[in-house]
């Protein structure tokens, strides 16, 4: 949520700093009940399936109970700043990444809001501090309803961006995908042709070789645009299966256009193993371990890393590149969208949207240098 509309929606219902400071005087008479307000959320979400469902396991409930402790405090204590604008639409992304639907949110804010308004008739002592206090409580939790509605308006406005830019690359792949393939293919085959004439020749000649090479890796290139473009109009789900981790990335690294020159580091926990279509990781790691080649220009490292993390697994691809500008990183996952001279902006877009389909995450995590795709798949 940008500063203006934070600031608009502050002033409509009336909160400032005054309102802040008189949630930081009912912190102390909050606090004490805090654990209490987050048992009873936990046990209504418990009894509703529909919301049950959205929390994995037992341990996930735990960690969400201290971390909803800490949503209360910071809630109360402050500082009401930009800072926690961006503390709390990270939360309202949270939301929107595990398909919580809207009527829980608006539900559980009332919950927590009744529990508030208990604490603050029960333990103050008049009722002008009353009223204030309810005052402040419901104005807060109306800029925090108002903050994760805005993370939901945020992902409609990029899945329809993204539709219909998907529907736009839909049609081109429709109409000359194919058409390409067909050409591409019978110059590859003359191209073979008129290999095996030159060696039928004996003729060493070392300005063909070197031609001859430039159309294949061209060739090369053109057939894996065609089917990026193909893979990304097709809506295909994944078909799930166990995989070791260390064999779909040894096949990944055989296939990725990267230099010999490059040095490759990994690292990955012994016996690693996820649920997901093999093909699909596979093309994730090829499209990301090929995106680091092409940004170390032909010299630099690179490190895969794997292991176990939340409840699923998490793969990470580091190079020692330039690294991608902070303003990018939501951008480069973006179809047609694309930071490099000669890119087409398509591999991205088809990582995030295998990575989506199989109910994971991936993004670009903070680096000292270089860039750090991180890619998250559940259980």
């Amino acid at each position: 949520m940008d500063p203006q509309k934070y600031a608009s929606i502050c002033e409509y219902v009336d909160f400032d700093e005054t309102t802040s400071a008189t949630l930081a005087t009912i912190h102390p008479h909050a606090a004490p009940h805090f654990e209490r307000i987050v048992d009873d959320f936990y046990e209504a979400i418990d009894r509703h399936p529909e919301a049950r469902d959205v929390i994995t396991s037992r341990e996930q409930t735990e960690r969400l109970k201290k971390t909803l402790v800490s949503w209360l405090d910071r809630l109360l204590r402050g500082p009401h700043d930009a800072a926690y604008v961006e503390a709390r639409s990270r939360i309202g992304r949270v939301h929107v990444r595990i398909n919580l639907p809207q009527q829980f949110m608006f539900t559980a804010m009332n919950r927590i809001r009744t529990q508030l308004l208990g604490v603050v008739h029960d333990t103050l002592p008049n009722r002008e501090q009353c009223v204030t206090a309810a005052h402040a409580v419901n104005a807060a939790l109306d800029i925090e309803l108002a903050i994760m509605l805005d993370t939901y308006r945020e992902d409609l406005l990029a899945k329809q961006r993204a539709t219909e830019r998907l529907a736009t690359i839909g049609q081109l792949a429709a109409s000359i995908g194919h058409e390409l393939r067909n050409p591409l293919g019978i110059i590859e085959s003359s191209l073979f042709l008129m290999q095996k004439q030159v060696e039928k020749a004996a003729i060493d000649d070392e300005v063909f070789e070197k031609h001859r090479a430039r159309i294949s890796n061209q060739i090369k290139h053109c057939g894996k645009t065609i089917t990026d473009l193909l893979e990304l109009a097709r809506d295909r789900p994944p078909r799930r299966r166990p995989l070791e981790v260390a064999s779909v990335v040894d096949s990944a690294l055989d296939t990725a256009a990267i230099s010999p020159e490059i040095t490759v580091k990994i690292v990955i926990s012994d016996g690693l193993t996820l649920t997901g279509d093999g093909d699909q990781i596979r093309q994730v790691l090829i499209n990301l371990l090929s995106n680091a080649g092409a940004a170390l220009d032909g010299s630099g490292g690179i490190a895969i890393e794997a292991e176990r993390e939340k409840d699923g697994t998490v793969m990470r691809v580091r190079d020692d590149g330039p690294g991608i500008p902070k303003a990018d990183h939501e951008r480069v996952f973006e179809a047609l969208y694309t930071t490099k001279a000669k890119g087409t902006g398509l591999g991205l877009a088809l990582c995030r949207r295998i990575i989506t389909a199989h109910g994971g995450e991936i993004g670009l995590e903070p680096a000292n240098h270089g860039a750090c795709f991180r890619v998250w798949l559940p259980d």
